[in-house]
């Protein structure tokens, strides 16, 4: 039979049409689902005085969807933990707001429920493919509003510990892109971790945290950072990832440790100038890096691609 976990893994995924945080929310539409929780289209609910019936108004959210925790356990500090830093880093344009919190009972199984701002465009992989980040300065917006989110975690004294496409949500303002950082389940506000707490997606992580012959008993989370944000600009000024894994077994990144001055030929569509900052960021010695202030002035100010074309060849990109 079926475990008790099993059955929530399985209801978790069909919640369409429960009411939520006081009757006051409904959730409409699946929008997706990972590891750390199902994430659902919500809409306000509104009640009419005269029959007592309900209905939408419109007003759209986010719902992330988790299995409730026992008390005290790892999964329940960890939840608090990522509210907690959510709060702390609340009220930039650049953060994903979180809106309310709840426990919930549905279909029999019990829930915790994190209601959020909606960014309808998706996450920037999505965004890139129904061309919203087309051209060039799109792209620098969107690269320059990430690291204004991060520059302002850190300036709160968060780190996030898992920036990657995928963490990254976009909307339309008008003519402009939107973007937002979201998921803080994996941050932290410990300046120095040891090795024994590593964590994220390792295709986004710096060297010192998963490479054998380059790992160090302790690692800054902010210098994580900035090599995830490094990884992000590569990947949007090149169409590519340099590399899959910043590991020795990885051929592209051996390559690069081996001459650093070559990263271009791993980048071939990127101007010339954000491949030299790069070789900046993707030092192999975390504290020779240069700032995520510096990054920024370069990505403001200089050329993002060699030539401004259609970017057709982000059809694939950010599949790992």
């Amino acid at each position: 039979m079926p475990s008790n976990s099993q059955n929530k893994n399985q209801t978790i995924k069909k919640l369409e049409g429960c009411l939520i945080m006081g009757g006051h929310f409904k959730l409409k539409k699946l929008l997706g689902a990972g590891s750390f929780g199902t994430v659902y289209l919500a809409k306000r609910v509104a009640k009419s005085n005269s029959t007592g019936a309900t209905s939408t108004d419109g007003e759209k959210f986010a719902v992330k969807v988790m299995t409730r925790p026992e008390e005290g356990s790892v999964e329940k500090w960890m939840l608090d933990e990522e509210l907690r830093l959510q709060a702390t880093v609340a009220g930039h344009q650049n953060i994903l707001q979180v809106r309310e919190a709840s426990y919930e009972t549905l279909k029999g199984a019990k829930f915790g429920c994190i209601r959020m701002d909606l960014c309808e465009g998706g996450d920037m992989n999505r965004a890139i493919l129904r061309g919203m980040l087309d051209k060039e300065e799109q792209v620098r917006s969107a690269l320059l509003q990430v690291i204004d989110g991060v520059m302002h975690c850190h300036d709160q004294g968060v780190y996030h510990r898992d920036l990657k496409p995928a963490n990254i949500l976009c909307s339309t303002e008008g003519e402009e892109v939107r973007v937002r950082i979201a998921d803080f389940g994996l941050a932290t506000q410990e300046a120095m971790m040891s090795d024994d707490t590593v964590a994220g997606t390792k295709s986004f992580m710096p060297p010192e945290c998963i490479c054998p012959e380059l790992r160090r008993p302790n690692y800054s989370p902010a210098l994580q950072d900035l090599w995830a944000v490094g990884m992000i600009v590569a990947g949007m000024s090149s169409g590519v990832f340099p590399w899959r894994t910043a590991r020795m077994k990885d051929p592209c990144f051996r390559f690069y440790v081996e001459d650093p001055t070559r990263l271009g030929e791993l980048m071939p569509r990127a101007s010339n100038e954000v491949v030299q900052i790069l070789q900046y960021v993707f030092r192999t010695d975390p504290f020779s890096r240069i700032t995520l202030e510096q990054l920024r002035e370069v990505v403001e100010k200089a050329p993002l691609f060699k030539e401004e074309e259609k970017r057709g060849f982000f059809d694939k990109l950010f599949g790992f």
